[in-house]
């Protein structure tokens, strides 16, 4: 009688959009609970890539593009199934600690880093911490203005 009163319940949620929106929610909720903050640790990082990359698009004069935009979302999009994949690979392989996923969050964090120190360099380019790491940001500054290396470095000295 219970089990017969639980499926008329669920197929009465089912019969909605909402119902089933629900369930996909839960779902991926059930699915990343233990990895939290692991996601929003690299969801951190994206949207601090993109508040500095607006902050030096201002700096520069120019607009912050929505090309900024699309480029936040790919990342999230990007990282996400990489984060949603090696989940799936800690859970298949039943590493409870989250090694695989822990690692590649980290490389995302690090991916990032070096994107939004670029950023940074070009807000601040007197900034002590940054100027230790301003040679090997050229490369990265000079894609981010689409100029020469050369210029970057004669921009950061003046």
């Amino acid at each position: 009688m219970m089990a017969n009163n639980l499926f008329e319940k669920l197929c009465e949620i089912l019969s909605s959009v909402w119902g089933w929106v629900l369930i996909a929610a839960l779902t991926v909720i059930d699915y990343l609970s233990g990895y939290g903050i692991m996601v929003k640790i690299a969801v951190l990082a994206v949207v601090t890539d993109a508040v500095w990359g607006i902050a030096s698009s201002l700096k520069q004069g120019r607009f912050a593009l929505s090309e900024l935009g699309r480029n936040t979302l790919s990342k999230l999009s990007v990282y996400g199934c990489a984060l949603i994949s090696f989940i799936g690979v800690d859970r298949l392989a039943g590493l409870c600690d989250g090694l695989t996923t822990r690692t590649i969050c980290i490389i995302i964090v690090l991916v990032e880093f070096w994107s939004t120190a670029a950023s940074m360099l070009i807000c601040f380019p007197d900034m002590p911490f940054l100027r230790l790491m301003k040679k090997a940001l050229t490369g990265e500054i000079s894609r981010k203005l689409d100029i020469t290396p050369e210029e970057v470095e004669d921009a950061l000295k003046k």
